[in-house]
């Protein structure tokens, strides 16, 4: 700061550098340590305090100064010069603390301070506050409070960023350890139903049954780690995945055709659970639930969309209620809701046809998984 009150090119450069820090800061005690480290510099005073609100208290959590003052000592919200700057979302300046009433005197009767300024940080609802102290009657200039003010401002977005990325990563956390249990959950239940198969049905029955149980397993496991490696899968895996169950004893009746699309994940979990009910209705319904059904699953690129047929033939004639109940609204949810697209479903003596179309992201289109 200059003689004249007005910031020179290094202040003005030191305050932007303060200011970088703060944005990049991880954690609070990161923050504090920032603004421990310049703030006195910056303002030019003999000691500087930062202050946090825990409830209605006023801690004194870290502090740079000639002489010691309140490093770790909590004081009521009405009691301190920073709980009033908080409380009243303002910033205090007192040129002389002896003529003062806001001042519990004796608290600063056996420090060196004479003068003081206190921003609050976050003006709407302050969660702390930044002390400066002189130790000499000292009026502070308008460019000296308007650099306090602006540290405050800083530290304020970065406590409110380090906040969200640490909710952030609670949430991510939380999320993987459900997605964790839901994966065990799944396996146990694919293990269960095998071994019911076993104790309950023929040898021969239960052999072919395991055997199904066990293709959905993998499948299910496949697309997981696919998933979870990535962030694409091509449309081709993706459904070879889904259909690999229903398949195993009769890939002369499954056509599965289409040029190369490489679908983002989010896209390909929507989409997964689409392909999942359509082959589940066809087991119920449709030509999955016969002997000599077959199934026909092809899809191309029509500009920026991509257009999937499912077609059912040989099969029983479809009831109507392949197109009512849970999943078809499920399916109906998945397509229009997530994948924004638009689904066509038909009866026929064969069994179902469906097309699903969906606009496509030209960038995942034509990359290679």
């Amino acid at each position: 700061m200059s003689a004249s009150g007005r910031r020179t090119p290094s202040a003005v450069t030191a305050l932007i550098d303060a200011i970088e820090r703060l944005a990049g800061a991880g954690s609070t005690d990161d923050i504090v340590h920032v603004i421990r480290s310049t703030a006195r510099r910056l303002v030019g005073s003999d000691g500087v305090a930062v202050i946090l609100r825990t409830n209605e208290l006023c801690h004194y959590v870290e502090e740079d100064a000639m002489g010691p003052l309140w490093k770790g000592q909590k004081f009521p919200l009405a009691s301190c010069v920073s709980g009033w700057a908080m409380l009243h979302k303002q910033t205090v300046v007192i040129p002389d603390i002896t003529k003062d009433e806001r001042v519990p005197q004796d608290l600063y009767r056996q420090t060196f301070v004479r003068s003081m300024m206190m921003a609050p940080v976050r003006s709407d609802d302050p969660i702390g506050a930044i002390g400066a102290y002189w130790a000499e009657v000292y009026e502070p200039a308008p460019e000296e409070i308007d650099t306090l003010e602006t540290l405050a401002r800083a530290a304020a977005t970065a406590i409110e960023n380090v906040r969200l990325i640490e909710a952030l990563s609670r949430a991510l956390a939380d999320a993987e350890t459900a997605r964790d249990e839901l994966r065990h959950r799944v396996k146990n239940a694919f293990n269960a139903a095998s071994a019911l198969a076993q104790l309950t049905l023929p040898q021969e029955h239960a052999k072919a049954l395991g055997a199904r149980l066990a293709a959905l397993a993998r499948a299910h496991e496949l697309l997981d780690q696919k998933l979870a490696r990535q962030s694409s899968i091509t449309l081709g895996d993706l459904i070879a995945a889904e259909l690999e169950p229903y398949s195993i004893d009769a890939s002369d009746r499954f056509t599965v055709a289409g040029e190369h699309v490489v679908l983002p994940s989010a896209v390909a979990v929507a989409l997964g659970l689409a392909i999942n009910e359509l082959a589940t209705n066809a087991l119920k319904y449709g030509a999955l639930s016969s002997t000599h059904g077959r199934l026909r699953v092809i899809w191309r690129r029509e500009n920026d969309h991509l257009v999937l047929e499912w077609i059912e033939s040989d099969g029983p004639a479809a009831r109507t209620a392949a197109l009512e109940g849970f999943g078809s609204r499920l399916l109906r949810r998945l397509v229009e809701g997530q994948l924004r697209g638009a689904l066509r479903r038909e009866l026929t003596n064969g069994g179902a046809t469906c097309a699903i179309e969906f606009p496509l992201d030209p960038a995942f289109a034509g990359a290679r998984a």
